[in-house]
């Protein structure tokens, strides 16, 4: 019997993907909840299994193509026997979509440039363009081909006032503020040496939208601070020896613990701001994202509850959380719902850097690499390990002063561990 696989969905929200890797090919026997192809969706590489044990017939997609949950991508036997398929009656050969929307788009080519750029939009969208002052480069097509309607451009005005005016939902095409980051015409690279292209990854286009939007919408604040890490380090060292390799205490776990508590005592750090309703939205649960470097790019697993459990536990479920995001088996839902960051640098290098808040969240915390320096103690100068940390922050609902004391009391905590246990 044949079956057909198509694209199961792989988390709520999730209508699309791109084939990454294709690890079968036509004519192997495969098993089960065998691997068949590898799909990259939003900030995350799904592996698609067989939904059953058979022979693959025919593979329907290729490494590259952007696939739609439900399509079909390949077919299987089932029983052993493929059937031929019957001869089919001679037809009309059709236009293939392709050839279809190249001359549909033909006469736009021929009227609508800017640079090398092309404006894939109808003489009558364009009109209205102009009639509504609004630069078509700008807008995000949702047709075949990135194709814009009126549909698109009447949307793309009234995303624009709300995001101006402070109300109304976030735009549900593309991307979370589609068109107000778009780019302008670059110039002929060419006319000064040769130059090689390589396109973007899906998470390489999230990352920059995302972080476009934050940019783009939130005024920030940075502020710095240093913990003496010199006694913790001492007893984290000793812990580990130990330990099993997968309960390693890191850093960046007791940084998960301690961040937690913060959040309980700084309940506005753990909020999300919402312009629409004019109100802070205080979230009552924890979840601590963690930015983990993989060759693909930076990406967020999420620490659940991370409040309520021990650092032994946050550890083991954090070197876990991290294998599984840098080996590309993350799943979308495990990235989904934080409301407070941490992007530890310590491992590679750096004395300070300024991160980025990622939006809907409203703080992050960035870690550097630690050094000894000597410290003044009231009567000589000691060598201490000292961490420097840097907090960036939403300061429409964050200010100055409490910066600050979030940031103290993350050293504080540091370097006198019992705090954490001194409140109930």
């Amino acid at each position: 019997m044949s079956l057909e696989i198509t694209v199961p969905e792989v988390s709520e929200g999730i209508e699309s993907g791109t084939v990454v890797t294709i690890t079968v090919a036509v004519g192997d026997q495969v098993e089960i909840d065998q691997t068949l192809l590898e799909l990259e969706t939003d900030k995350a590489v799904v592996a698609i299994p067989s939904p059953q044990a058979g022979k693959i017939t025919e593979i329907k997609v290729s490494e590259g193509d952007q696939v739609d949950v439900g399509s079909v991508v390949m077919l299987m036997d089932t029983d052993g026997e493929t059937a031929k398929a019957e001869p089919e009656e001679e037809a009309e050969p059709e236009e293939k979509p392709e050839e279809v929307s190249h001359k549909k788009t033909l006469p736009d080519l021929n009227t609508v440039r800017r640079g090398d750029m092309v404006a894939p939009a109808a003489p009558s969208v364009r009109r209205l363009a102009r009639d509504l002052g609004v630069d078509i480069y700008q807008v995000q097509g949702t047709g075949p081909g990135g194709r814009i309607s009126e549909t698109d451009v009447r949307h793309f005005v009234r995303d624009t006032m709300q995001r101006i005016t402070g109300g109304g939902p976030a735009p549900k095409s593309i991307g979370e503020f589609p068109g107000l980051h778009a780019q302008r015409p670059l110039p002929d690279f060419t006319r000064w040496g040769e130059v090689s292209r390589e396109p973007l990854s899906r998470i390489r286009e999230l990352t920059a939208d995302a972080m476009s939007y934050a940019w783009s919408t939130i005024p920030m604040v940075t502020q710095y601070d240093k913990a003496r890490i010199t006694s913790i380090e001492k007893y984290r060292n000793e812990f580990n020896q130990q330990a099993a390799e997968e309960a390693k205490l890191t850093m960046t776990a007791i940084l998960v613990k301690i961040c937690a508590a913060a959040l309980k005592v700084f309940p506005q750090f753990n909020s999300s701001l919402d312009l629409a309703s004019r109100e802070l939205i205080l979230k009552q649960s924890v979840h601590i994202g963690v930015a983990v470097d993989t060759p693909g790019g930076l990406l967020v697993p999420v620490l659940r509850e991370a409040d309520r459990k021990g650092v032994e536990k946050l550890a083991l479920e954090l070197n876990e959380i991290a294998a599984k995001t840098r080996d590309r088996k993350i799943s979308p839902a495990d990235m989904e719902g934080g409301t407070f960051t941490i992007s530890n640098l310590g491992g590679i290098g750096g004395t300070a850097f300024t991160p980025l808040v990622y939006a809907p969240q409203v703080a992050i915390l960035g870690v550097s690499r630690s050094e000894m320096q000597p410290v003044w103690d009231g009567r000589e100068f000691v060598p201490e390990l000292i961490l420097p940390l840097s907090l960036t922050y939403d300061h429409r609902v964050i200010d100055g002063a409490d910066g600050a004391r979030f940031m103290r009391w993350i050293c504080r905590t540091i370097e006198n561990p019992l705090q954490l246990v001194m409140k109930g």
